[in-house]
């Protein structure tokens, strides 16, 4: 803004603080809106900064528009901005922008799935263990005055109800996340290999190297796991062990630094360091299902995963608030101290925000396909 475009009731001091207060109002907004609007809406900000100096309300209506124009980059809400591209009409553009929408509505999708996989996990795991170990009951062998016995017990049936349901659920949903997984792999797989597309294959090495990582330390530290023994396995005991190692670092030992300092230094090491290993893992998986472009054939595939993945998650919601709410507090009879309280009723607030999330960008990838269509 020159001197003579600024308004007349500003100084030049007033004008640079008009527009350094715009700047920060802009950055609401998302990269792309800020830089295809960002010079005209700052203008306008800035001369409505001259009339009304301090105005909450404009601030307000600012933040809300910048929340929705990123909930529609994201593929949440709304419609994307169509990006202008070399020699493009108004069709092009908007099928551009239908297929952003889709992409980053699956994108979206897949990142609220990572995130609900890895925290049901944890969840899952401490019922799986709970359930093995609590048929296993001390009684005193008779034959030598008060030794300590051990026998097998009829485990209840919603107990088993419980177990059974949620340990399926978790199979089903890693199923439909494999499902999901292989064509966006191959698609990527093709597109480097045809294309050589730089903005897929720096992605697609750090997913290969977190799953490496993973992979490796899921190995190291199954063996530790604690439901070897008890009841049999609902699953085979390397891949339930496999899980609960992945989801060390989901669990109450934080609170506890006394107990949390008697596991070995290399298990508290990779509690420590999981966690930014899966939401790598995450990341770099949503970076590819954004930018690979997949076919409407493949989106509309993804799409209805999508929706059966949403059903399959709403059911182990439930199942995981049952069994909280009938067992709220420590349960001294399980081996390590391992405890039912706050900490799970976190992971399951969280678990419903993931499931909200993961709702709303597959109702809004299958609207981006029928527009597509219509």
């Amino acid at each position: 803004m020159s001197p003579a475009d600024q308004p007349a009731n500003l100084t030049a001091g007033d004008a640079d603080d008009a527009r350094r207060r715009a700047g920060r109002l802009l950055r609401w907004y998302p990269r792309a809106w800020r830089d295809r609007y960002g010079p005209e809406f700052t203008e306008l900000l800035i001369a409505d900064i001259a009339e009304r100096p301090r105005s909450p309300r404009r601030s307000l209506d600012v933040a809300r528009g910048g929340i929705r124009a990123r909930l529609a980059d994201v593929g949440l809400a709304g419609f994307p901005l169509p990006l202008p591209t070399a020699g493009g009409g108004a069709g092009p553009l908007l099928e551009q922008a239908r297929q952003r929408q889709v992409s980053a509505s699956l994108g979206s999708f897949s990142c609220a799935l990572g995130a609900f996989l890895v925290l049901a996990s944890a969840l899952w795991s401490q019922l799986l263990i709970n359930w093995q170990w609590s048929a296993l009951i001390r009684t005193l062998d008779q034959d030598h005055g008060t030794s300590p016995g051990r026998r097998l017990a009829q485990i209840p049936a919603d107990e088993t109800f419980l177990a059974v349901f949620a340990t399926y659920s978790m199979l089903a949903l890693l199923v439909l996340a494999v499902l999901a997984a292989l064509p966006v792999l191959v698609t990527v797989a093709g597109r480097i290999a045809r294309e050589r597309e730089a903005r897929l294959i720096r992605p697609a090495i750090v997913l290969a190297a977190a799953l490496a990582v993973l992979l490796a330390g899921g190995r190291h530290f199954e063996n530790n796991w604690l439901g070897t023994g008890g009841h049999h396995a609902l699953i085979p005991s390397g891949l339930a062990a496999f899980i609960w190692a992945l989801t060390l670092s989901v669990t109450s030992y934080w609170g506890h630094p006394a107990l949390f300092f008697t596991l070995p230094a290399s298990e508290r090491a990779w509690m420590a360091l999981s966690p930014f290993v899966l939401a790598i893992t995450v990341a770099s998986a949503t970076a590819l299902v954004r930018r690979v472009r997949l076919s409407p054939r493949v989106a509309a595939f993804e799409a209805c995963l999508g929706l059966l993945g949403c059903t399959t998650m709403a059911a182990f919601v439930v199942c995981f608030g049952v069994w909280l709410t009938e067992r709220v507090g420590p349960n001294p009879g399980l081996r390590a101290g391992i405890s039912i309280g706050s900490v799970n009723a976190t992971v399951i607030a969280l678990l419903a925000l993931a499931l909200a999330v993961a709702a709303q960008a597959a109702r809004m990838a299958v609207r981006g396909l029928r527009r597509a269509r219509a």
